[in-house]
């Protein structure tokens, strides 16, 4: 999946990971991780709260901020699978 945005604030760059994670997710197909279930987990704020911390640790950490959404949407994603105890292999 190949996607175009602009990232000008820690904010943007929240929105954009929970959604791409959302997507990336529900577009598997498994029960019970519809688009609207895992977006719904995806936009809580404890999640949002989680996002934002890390987005905003990679970046001071040098990272620029393409390379910290895709850490972070990584990261989220391996926690999402595991969390809900769906296999990655």
């Amino acid at each position: 999946m190949t996607a175009t945005f602009t990232i000008t604030s820690t904010e943007d760059a929240v929105s954009v990971i929970a959604a791409l994670a959302t997507e990336s997710i529900a577009a598997q197909g498994l029960p019970g991780h519809s688009l609207e279930e895992v977006g719904e987990r995806m936009t809580c704020d404890e999640i949002l709260g989680r996002i934002r911390t890390a987005y905003e640790r990679h970046t001071a950490g040098g990272k620029t901020p393409r390379e910290a959404v895709i850490a972070v949407g990584q990261t989220l994603t391996a926690s999402y699978y595991n969390s809900a105890g769906i296999p990655t292999n």
